[in-house]
């Protein structure tokens, strides 16, 4: 018996806020997508998402887990895509988005001078980036790569080991020094066990006698 080789599609969808919220799962990390290129279960999807009227677009990878050839209007027709688990913190911030809750970019928590080396997870790959300053809401930071953009959603990673944790972090703003090189603020959102785990790293730096501004 012959198998299929599996495909990759992209696209790009803007959902009201309401029909993203219907359609994320995040007990299952699972998205519905209503228009999706014609494909087959196990197929990989790569797909640009935003809310109408808002500005951030998230970019989600995964794989096709089921397909509606048919439906009605609460049920339309379409793909549900199960998540990469690299993809998941940028789901939960559109979420986040999609319900309309605020955000504060720049925070005026005390701001700790370190330069601590962080992995970042940002358009389905990995970049090392060393902290200017961080604090309790996010940090500044050099990134020696093809930046992302304002309002994108990145994950850090504060912590290795097989059990390492991942804050979730909105781009906030952009910097490129004279030099060429950039810089970039991160703002934190969300809760769980990476926000806990940055706020124990911000407390260590602060603990270190590291400058404070």
């Amino acid at each position: 018996m012959m198998h299929r080789a599996h495909r990759r599609y992209s696209l790009a969808l803007l959902l009201d806020g309401n029909a993203y919220l219907a359609s994320w799962r995040p007990e299952k990390g699972t998205l519905f997508l209503p228009a999706a290129p014609p494909g087959a279960i196990g197929d990989e999807v790569a797909v640009r998402v935003g809310i109408a009227g808002q500005t951030p677009r998230v970019n989600l990878f995964g794989t096709i887990g089921l397909i509606r050839v048919s439906g009605r209007p609460s049920m339309p027709p379409g793909v549900e895509v199960v998540l990469d688990p690299a993809s998941l913190p940028a789901a939960r911030f559109l979420a986040i988005a999609a319900r309309g809750e605020s955000f504060s970019f720049r925070d005026r928590l005390p701001r700790w001078a370190v330069a601590r080396r962080l992995s970042a997870l940002w358009n389905g790959l990995r970049h090392e980036a060393t902290t200017l300053n961080v604090s309790e809401g996010g940090c500044a930071l050099h990134w020696n790569a093809a930046a992302p953009p304002i309002h994108e959603a990145i994950a850090v990673r504060v912590s290795d080991g097989l059990f390492g944790a991942s804050a979730q972090a909105v781009v906030c703003w952009r910097d490129v020094e004279a030099n060429g090189e950039q810089r970039l603020g991160l703002s934190l959102v969300g809760e769980g066990r990476g926000l806990r785990a940055w706020r124990e790293l911000v407390a260590s730096v602060a603990s270190s006698g590291a400058r404070s501004g």
